[in-house]
């Protein structure tokens, strides 16, 4: 049989393959659109791929009322909020920096399957916590960069509470079901506050682009899912470390970034203070 460690390896890679094209697709997005208004379409087309999603996978949808789709509404409401606050970031600050920034919502991943089993964090997760606020305050510049930093920090803390917390209701819920309700949380969310911002033609180019967000953010967010309803939490926080080598291509090859001396330096804080926690855990 193969182990439940074997089985997380293979789950992270598959889920952040998917996440890391989305979020491509967001990044390349994100200069043309307003946050809410790129959100909107995009969970439009997430919506809509649900349908197809509930026939292919049989499952029964659960739509009773009760605590564990008030949790799962209350789940969604963060990662929506998250996914503002990294849309925001991406506009100023380099994809890479914000993709190592995201992966430190491992910690919180861990302080929750902590606090749900009742213990306490050690050395190693105090210490692993150091290197990555040390990674993240050598960066802190002002202006536009110093804003994106803030917005990433709250992204990281709202998408690992959000998806953290996703385990409660998942296991009474299934995956199917807990991702058509996340997409129309973030649709009725986005289309109640996008009225704000200035209406936007999109081109072809762009629609595809949305298109292409929703599909794989659908296909990385079922995955997700099962993946919360299966294995142990502390463990799924380790599912976020295999987008760094993701990201780091992606900057370098299609966004044509250039990192500064002190970014990497940063950002091999940051990866020291994730593999410390890695392999301590």
């Amino acid at each position: 049989m193969v182990s439940e460690q074997v089985q997380v390896i293979g789950f992270s890679l598959l889920v952040n393959s998917l996440y890391f094209l989305a979020d491509l697709f967001i990044k390349l997005s994100s200069l043309q659109s307003g946050p809410f208004r790129l959100i909107f379409f995009r969970s439009l087309f997430a919506v809509a791929l649900c349908i197809p999603l509930f026939l292919l996978s049989a499952e029964p949808l659960q739509l009773e009322p009760g605590l564990p789709l008030l949790e799962l509404i209350g789940c969604a409401l963060l990662n929506a909020s998250g996914l503002y606050a990294y849309i925001r970031a991406l506009k100023d600050c380099h994809f890479v920096n914000v993709s190592v920034i995201q992966i430190t919502s491992a910690f919180v991943h861990y302080g929750l399957a902590l606090l749900l089993q009742n213990q306490f964090p050690g050395f190693w997760f105090y210490l692993a916590t150091l290197f990555c606020v040390a990674g993240i305050v050598i960066q802190w510049k002002k202006g536009k960069a110093h804003s994106g930093l803030l917005w990433a920090i709250g992204s990281a803390i709202l998408w690992g509470f959000g998806y953290g917390l996703m385990s409660v209701p998942l296991q009474s819920i299934n995956s199917s079901t807990g991702t058509l309700v996340a997409e129309f949380v973030l649709l009725m969310v986005s289309a109640l506050f996008m009225r704000s911002e200035a209406a936007i033609n999109f081109e072809l180019k762009q629609v595809l682009y949305l298109f292409l967000i929703g599909f794989f953010t659908i296909a990385g967010s079922y995955f997700l899912y099962i993946s919360y309803a299966r294995f142990n939490l502390n463990l799924m926080g380790f599912m976020q470390l295999a987008f760094f080598p993701y990201s780091l291509l992606a900057g370098r090859l299609v966004f044509k970034e250039r990192l500064t001396k002190v970014e990497w330096q940063g950002i091999a804080l940051v990866l020291t203070g994730l593999l410390v926690y890695f392999f301590s855990s």
